[in-house]
């Protein structure tokens, strides 16, 4: 498939004044911005930390801002590459914290997947969403829904401020299932707010 030109997209705010195409009107009035610009911040590099359960992960900031109800937004990028194994019939693995100066983080996209063996299947891989029914592997290295729990966790842990964000892959399944995990999340916080990164 060929690459659009830079051609110009009704969308959220470019980061200049575009002026729209067959029109007088320029983005203050009309939200444009163009083909670069939609897909700016949605590939990028992110500096991955080594954690305690030999988990990588890590935080960018993206090009997007956001203006919701009249209050301005940054937006950031979560990555997490985790190992669900050996094989059990539960995981909880500890991303790390996102904190924040001020306010809530909301997280507006979720691209995480899973990935799991299928060599004695249809062979090869299963890649798919993060979420219920997704396809993991056993030790046959045939892969199967999991039919309990698989998706992350934000956790505002009592007693701490809601600055503060626990993030957590949770899995768990009636037998035994091993996958890979793929985390990329992004959420946006109250512009120019600081947001830290503390890996687990």
């Amino acid at each position: 498939m060929a690459t659009p030109g830079n051609e110009q997209f009704i969308g959220f705010n470019p980061s200049v004044d575009l002026t729209e195409r067959s029109s007088t009107l320029i983005n203050n009035k009309r939200q444009v911005y163009t083909y670069e610009e939609m897909m700016s911040g949605a590939v990028g590099a992110t500096t991955l930390e080594v954690g305690t359960q030999g988990q990588t992960a890590g935080i960018s900031k993206l090009a997007a801002t956001y203006n919701i109800g009249g209050i301005e937004y940054d937006s950031y990028n979560l990555k997490c590459f985790a190992s669900l194994t050996p094989e059990a019939t539960a995981f909880v693995i500890a991303i790390g914290s996102i904190e924040v100066g001020k306010g809530n983080i909301f997280f507006i996209s979720n691209r995480s997947n899973v990935e799991s063996v299928d060599f004695q299947g249809f062979g090869g891989y299963t890649n798919n969403p993060l979420n219920f029914g997704a396809m993991v592997d056993n030790a046959l290295d045939v892969a199967n829904p999991n039919l309990g729990l698989l998706y992350v966790n934000q956790l505002n842990i009592p007693n701490f401020p809601i600055e503060f964000n626990a993030m957590y892959i949770v899995g768990a399944n009636a037998g035994n299932f091993e996958c890979d995990a793929y985390i990329d999340m992004d959420f946006i916080v109250l512009k120019n707010e600081t947001v830290e990164f503390t890996i687990a």
